[in-house]
């Protein structure tokens, strides 16, 4: 389980490092809690830490990043979507495919249950086009 975690934390550092070089306008990343999400939109509310209630664009280019499980405590309301968001990440990974539908149900869930996750965004738009995302505790 640890080598797991190791790994979703290199990959998603890969990701935003990846991201930042191929947005010009940069990128940031905030600690947010999920408030709702609109899927006849593709938009997903949160509030950063500290920041105003900041709506993101969900997009077929989104990665979606693998949380570390270890981090969550009992009995946190968010441990099976985020098993569930998981179980998506590495299904994705090894089929190749990309499971947009469900990663739009999962964070409906997740915003339903005021879950938390790490935001990457390009700052500027509204929404923001949100380019990775990673459940929290």
């Amino acid at each position: 389980m640890k080598m797991r975690s190791l790994v979703s934390t290199l990959a998603a550092g890969a990701v935003m490092m990846i991201a930042g070089v191929a947005f010009s306008g940069g990128t940031s990343t905030h600690p947010a809690q999920l408030v709702s999400y609109d899927r006849s939109t593709s938009t997903l509310w949160a509030l950063p830490n500290n920041l105003p209630l900041s709506s993101y664009l969900n997009q077929e280019v989104t990665t979606y990043v693998a949380a570390d499980l270890t981090a969550f405590e009992p009995p946190d309301p968010c441990v099976p979507a985020v098993e569930a968001w998981n179980f998506t990440v590495d299904y994705d990974a090894r089929t190749g495919r990309k499971s947009t539908f469900v990663f739009e149900v999962l964070l409906s869930a997740m915003s339903d249950l005021g879950c938390h996750a790490t935001v990457t965004s390009v700052p500027g738009g509204s929404p923001e086009p949100l380019v990775s995302i990673q459940p929290a505790p």
